[in-house]
């Protein structure tokens, strides 16, 4: 199977998996939020993250559906096309790169010109012992620099390895400071950037997912409320929770200038009310220990993952049937194959594989894919029968309507040969023991991709 057919069912798999994983971690939010319980309602929000990043299910897919072959695996029909399959793919896969290539314009437009506006920042030296104290109190290793932009209309933590805070410029109570310097530490320290980071990736790439808009608020929602809680009950903040929110609010009332959507915060009242009302009558003692953390993440990912899995057999199950029922689009347009034969000459042929293998014993295998251009030719095998025996060849051409000749070299030199195109296949009928190989020639006056497997018995 061609690396970009892979590529596109391991996207749209993902994309399934991810779904999966989103509307389990909704349910579970909706539960633990009810009953005061916010520990462990962002962290599990990365589990939603990783279903959508690794194939999970496109794995369990290729897996449940190979056969053994000479070259590794032969995948059946889970992976095979139609014309329709493959048309339907094509327009699938068109939409998709295309909506992905804009997104990520979009993105790089953005980003630079965010990129210029920081190119202004200016050094802020007036919290910097606060600052030092707090690093101390998390437990942070490196440093974080402080700057101060007028473009900037709350403060914000940028950067990849060397991470910054930006301030608004304005004239700041110490209160504020320490408040802002608490939030944006503690944003640092639970590594709330990288998840964000990677969910705005995840919804340039998955951009027709209904979800994405919805995980990323929930990253960006539920990333506050996770700094909120923690500044509020985990370190030494001198002020009360009431104070805390109350310059949260006066920040907000002074957001009025330009901000990059890709710098995600909250600034609207609404987000705040939802915030306040998380952590109203909130209580650390009440929060899941440790043990119970890690038996809900646990038990979340063994809920995706079954569920995953299920998903994955109804989706193979009408796979199959959509490709039994498209399949006659093929087989209509069959006609009973002639066998021709003639003396094999190595020297007017092209040849750009020749596997050269070892004897083969067994009686199935698969055909290394190959490229081939107009008029070129790829060899394959060295199948040794000791006496008559039927050899099948099957093929998948792609683009399907590339014709080509496939068929036997035989161990007196002659060439036996039948034409096809698409999926084909012919069972050639040998009647002496000797060494046969596996012949395929490009005779369309464009490149093909050819690739399929062989039987005999």
């Amino acid at each position: 199977m061609r690396w970009s057919n892979e590529m596109f069912y391991i996207l749209l798999l993902n994309s399934f998996a991810g779904a999966i994983a989103y509307g389990f971690w909704m349910i579970a939010k909706s539960g633990m939020a009810k009953r005061k319980k916010l520990k462990y309602v962002y962290p599990m929000l990365g589990i939603v993250e990783a279903f959508f990043i690794f194939p999970i299910m496109y794995i369990y897919l290729k897996i449940s559906t190979h056969v053994p072959g000479r070259h590794g695996m032969y995948y059946g029909t889970l992976f095979l096309r139609t014309p329709f399959i493959y048309n339907v793919q094509c327009v699938i896969a068109g939409i998709w790169i295309v909506g992905a290539v804009w997104n990520f314009a979009k993105y790089a437009f953005q980003y630079l010109k965010f990129q210029k506006v920081l190119e202004k920042s200016v050094s802020f030296r007036l919290p910097e012992t606060e600052k030092n104290k707090i690093i101390q109190e998390l437990g942070m290793k490196g440093n974080v620099e402080l700057y101060q932009n007028y473009a900037v209309t709350s403060p914000i933590v940028i950067g990849w390895r060397q991470k910054k805070i930006i301030f608004p410029v304005r004239e700041y109570e110490e209160k504020e400071l320490t408040t802002i310097l608490y939030h944006e530490l503690v944003h640092i320290r639970q590594h709330i950037l990288e998840m964000k980071k990677v969910g705005i990736f995840l919804k340039l790439i998955f951009w027709c997912n209904p979800m994405m808009n919805g995980l990323l608020r929930s990253i960006d929602m539920w990333g506050e409320i996770a700094c909120d809680r923690y500044v509020c009950s985990e370190t030494a903040y001198p002020y009360t929770a009431q104070e805390y929110y109350t310059v949260a609010v006066d920040g907000l009332e002074q957001s009025h200038l330009w901000m990059p959507k890709m710098v995600t915060g909250f600034r609207k009242k609404n987000n705040f009310k939802s915030r306040i009302l998380q952590m109203k009558n909130y209580k650390k003692e009440n929060d899941f220990k440790r043990i119970g953390g890690i038996t809900l993440v646990v038990f979340l990912c063994a809920v995706c993952t079954t569920t995953t899995l299920a998903s994955g057999e109804g989706f193979k199950a009408g796979y199959e049937r959509l490709f039994a029922q498209t399949k006659v689009e093929v087989e209509d347009v069959v006609v009973e194959e002639t066998e021709y034969e003639e003396n094999f000459d190595a020297s007017k042929v092209t040849i750009v594989y020749d596997g050269n293998e070892e004897q083969l014993p067994q009686g199935n295998g698969d055909l290394t894919e190959q490229k081939l251009g107009k008029s070129e030719a790829a060899v394959w095998e060295n199948i040794r029968i000791s006496g008559q025996n039927m050899i099948t060849v099957s093929l998948s051409n792609n683009p399907f309507e590339n014709e080509v000749r496939y068929g036997l070299i035989m161990p007196d030199g002659k060439l036996r040969y039948v034409y096809g195109s698409g999926m084909c296949s012919h069972a050639f009928e040998v009647g002496s023991a000797g060494t046969y190989k596996i012949y395929v020639k490009n005779i369309s006056s464009s490149s093909i991709t050819v690739s399929g497997g062989y039987l005999y018995n």
